[in-house]
């Protein structure tokens, strides 16, 4: 006989239960089981055998012992499941967390890194190929008689980068200088005197140049990508651009960049106009005394000729 016929023939006969202080039944054996596995009976529902009065704990009821040994093994089982389940679930939602933590985390040091890289250029400019800069030529402000009117670049007197106290401008041009205006200068045929020197004014006062030109010159080349943006900008706008197009710009004593001429006539005003403007005003000049500083710079954009 087949163990499944065994354990069957074991809970024979007509059986009644208790729910409460209801008696209800009388029922098979095998219903019996059954409301066993769904749950309906437990271990401690009471049974007793149709016509007896006594009933007992179905655990301590010879012929369901087996049943009951049996459920509470699948019960267990079930349980561990469960457990094991609640565990996963929970790793997954702490190795979920971590990983969004560190892609949040990750995400913002790109970002990061990729600003100040466009800032100051750790990643090279070879984004930006088919944009030169010419050195900068940097003069204290003088007089500018029209915004309006385009200039010869570099102007006349320019002190460039490196130039020793007290020499003499050079590349000297016919046109008239494009610096900005200064109250105290009216004549723009006159030299600049070099950043850092002490002159004498017409008049005879000293006048003492106080912005240091080589603090100017870092923060140009630690900042001129951002420059270089603008023009890869307008060359989308204007596919198959080639120009030269310089600049000038002055550096407010507060070091902050208050004025910018673009000397092209196709970029006097408009998009590159404003994003430049935007860019310089960026730029971390440090504040200083004595008058103004006027920088010119000059790209060349594509290929021309």
């Amino acid at each position: 006989m087949a163990a499944g016929q065994e354990l069957a023939a074991d809970v024979d006969g007509q059986w009644l239960f208790r729910h409460g202080d209801l008696v209800l039944g009388p029922v098979s054996g095998s219903v019996i089981v059954e409301k066993l596995k769904t749950g309906e009976l437990t271990p401690e529902s009471p049974l007793a055998l149709a016509g007896e009065r006594d009933f007992h704990p179905m655990r301590e009821v010879e012929p369901f012992k087996v049943h009951v040994a049996l459920s509470e093994a699948r019960a267990r089982v079930d349980a561990a499941v469960l457990v094991e389940r609640e565990k996963n679930h929970k790793r997954v939602l702490v190795l979920g967390g971590v990983a969004a933590g560190l892609a949040l985390v990750l995400g913002t040091v790109g970002i990061y890194v990729a600003r100040n890289a466009a800032v100051h250029g750790w990643f090279g400019e070879d984004e930006f190929e088919g944009i030169e800069m010419e050195a900068p030529v940097i003069r204290v402000a003088q007089a500018r008689q029209d915004d309006e009117e385009l200039f010869d670049y570099p102007t006349q007197g320019a002190v460039k980068p490196g130039t020793p106290a007290g020499t003499k401008p050079t590349g000297a041009s016919t046109s008239k200088p494009t610096a900005v205006a200064s109250a105290s200068r009216t004549d723009d045929r006159r030299p600049p005197r070099p950043a850092g020197s002490v002159g004498t004014d017409p008049d005879g006062m000293e006048v003492a140049q106080q912005f240091d030109q080589s603090a100017i010159n870092r923060v140009v080349a630690g900042n001129k990508s951002t420059l270089f943006k603008c023009f890869k900008e307008e060359a989308e706008r204007s596919p198959g651009l080639a120009a030269k197009i310089p600049l000038e710009f002055v550096i407010g004593n507060d070091g902050k960049v208050n004025k910018l001429w673009v000397d092209n006539p196709q970029f006097k005003k408009g998009p590159l106009y404003e994003c430049l403007l935007t860019e310089l005003q960026k730029w971390p000049f440090r504040a200083y005394e004595g008058e103004r500083a006027t920088v010119g710079l000059s790209f060349n954009i594509g290929k021309r000729g």
